[in-house]
């Protein structure tokens, strides 16, 4: 895949398969994150990517036009801290009531 156009926006990866094929696999990647290939492969058991690898990660999808959600690794997003709020204060609002 070329450069991506400073105009384009990069396609959004949706799943942690989508990530590892993206980057190449599983030793492109635990080159990439300096990590042995054993403990990347046990990734495919985890629910998300270890968090600390999110960047290093996310940098090397956007040279290659890619994105992918944060919630791969892990992340809190601000839609995710509005629900988050939004339920809170829904409980807190029937803890009162009652």
């Amino acid at each position: 895949m070329g450069k991506p156009s400073r105009d384009s926006k990069p396609r959004v990866l949706e799943t942690k398969d989508e990530v590892m094929t993206a980057l190449g696999g599983l030793h492109p990647v635990s080159a990439l994150v300096g990590s042995e290939w054993k403990n990347v492969e046990t990734w495919k058991r985890a629910k998300t990517f270890p968090s600390r690898y999110f960047l290093v990660m996310n940098f090397a999808l956007l040279k290659k036009g890619l994105k992918a959600r944060p919630q791969l690794w892990g992340m809190v997003t601000p839609s995710d801290r509005q629900q988050a709020l939004a339920m809170a204060i829904a409980v807190q609002k029937e803890l009162l009531a009652s």
